[in-house]
C-alpha cells in the first residue's frame, strides 16, 4: 500500500522532527558556538531590540576632600532594534514517490530523505544571507554589514556612536600574523577591557595560508568547536575556523560572547503537519512547511573586525 497521510506524519513525528530542531543550527562553526555558549535567544515582541552601552560615563576623577561635588546625568546607552525576518522551507512527496514507496522502510527511508532535503534547503539559504557583504531587504541581517567600519546596524550609525564601528581593513592582501595591518594587530584593536574577537571565521583557502605561516602550538584548540566536527587551532585565544559561504579574501575576527541569534520562540523553526495538495490541483500530493522567524544582533561592535581583500595565494 502506498504512503499514506497519516504514515507520513506519524514517522515524521517519532523519528525526525526533533532531530531537524536539535540540529538546524549544527552545520555552522558560528551557530553551533552561539548555541555552546547559549547565545540563540528565544523572545517574542513587535521587532528585536536589546541594550547597547556606546560611551562611557567619564564621570570619575580625584578630588579634593573639600571639594564640592557636582552630580550630573550623561546617557551611555540605547536599544539595538531589528526587525523580524521569516524564512519557510518545504517538502513534498509527489503522486509517483507515494504509490511507489511502498511498506515500513521505503517509508522511514522517504520521510527520511525529505527531512533531510528540507533542512538542507533552509541551511543553505540561512548560511548565504549570513554571509552576504550586505543588506537585503527581507533577510537576517549579515555579518559583512554588522562587522563594518560605517554601514548602520541595529538603527545606529557610527555617525552618531563613534565606537559602534567594527574594525575594517580593505586594503591588505597579503595574510600576516603579527606587525603592521596583521591579525594580532586587528586584534588588538578590537580588545576593549576583556572582550575581544573569540573567533575567527574565513575562507578554506585562507585558513590553509593561515596554518602555513603559524608557529604556534597548533594543539591548542576550542574542543567544543572540535568535538562539535568542526577542525580548529587557537590564535591569540580565538579558534580559526573556515566556512564554506564565507566570501572570498575575507576574514571575520568576532568577540562571540557579545553576540546572540534571537529567535522568536513560536517558530526556533516551527514544523507544520503535512497535509494534502488536491484542492490546488495535485491529487495526491502531500507537502509540509517549516517556518523560521529571528535575526542576528551584536551588542559590541567595536570587538570585531574583518579583512575584505585577502589573497591567500600572496
Amino acid at each position: 500500500m502506498a504512503v499514506t497521510y497519516t504514515q507520513a506524519q506519524a514517522v515524521s513525528k517519532s523519528y525526525f522532527d526533533t532531530v531537524i530542531e536539535q540540529i538546524i543550527y549544527d552545520d555552522s562553526a558560528f551557530t553551533t558556538k552561539l548555541k555552546q555558549k547559549n547565545l540563540i535567544k528565544t523572545r517574542g515582541g513587535n521587532d528585536i531590540r536589546f541594550p547597547i552601552r556606546y560611551l562611557r560615563l567619564d564621570k570619575a576623577d580625584a578630588i579634593d576632600p573639600q571639594d564640592q561635588i557636582t552630580y550630573e546625568s550623561k546617557s551611555t546607552r540605547t536599544q539595538g532594534v531589528q526587525p523580524w525576518t521569516y524564512y519557510v522551507a518545504q517538502a513534498l512527496i509527489s503522486w509517483k514517490e507515494r504509490q511507489t514507496n511502498q511498506g515500513e522502510p521505503e517509508i522511514v527511508s522517504l520521510i527520511k530523505d525529505k527531512a533531510q532535503e528540507m533542512k538542507d534547503d533552509f541551511w543553505h539559504r540561512f548560511a548565504t544571507d549570513l554571509f552576504a557583504t550586505s543588506a537585503v531587504t527581507k533577510r537576517i541581517t549579515p555579518l559583512g554589514v554588522i562587522v563594518d567600519s560605517a554601514a548602520t546596524f541595529a538603527a545606529l550609525a557610527p555617525a552618531d556612536a563613534t565606537t559602534w564601528a567594527s574594525g575594517e581593513d580593505a586594503s591588505s592582501t597579503v595574510m600576516a600574523l603579527y606587525g603592521a595591518n596583521s591579525l594580532a594587530y586587528r586584534v588588538n584593536q578590537a580588545t576593549f577591557g576583556k572582550n575581544h574577537p573569540t573567533m575567527h571565521l574565513t575562507t578554506r583557502n585562507l585558513r590553509s595560508k593561515f596554518m602555513s605561516l603559524f608557529e604556534g602550538e597548533k594543539t591548542a584548540r576550542d574542543d567544543d568547536l572540535a568535538k562539535a566536527g568542526f577542525d580548529n587551532v587557537l590564535f591569540m585565544d580565538g579558534a580559526v575556523v573556515s566556512d564554506a559561504y564565507c566570501p572570498a579574501s575575507t576574514w571575520y575576527g568576532l568577540d562571540i560572547d557579545n553576540w546572540e541569534l534571537r529567535v522568536d520562540p513560536e517558530y526556533k523553526p516551527k514544523l507544520d503537519d503535512w497535509f494534502e495538495l488536491k484542492q490546488i490541483g495535485y491529487p495526491n500530493a502531500l507537502a509540509r512547511v517549516m517556518t523560521w522567524a529571528g535575526n542576528t544582533c551584536c551588542k559590541m561592535r567595536r570587538t570585531n573586525f574583518k579583512f575584505t581583500l585577502l589573497n591567500y595565494q600572496s
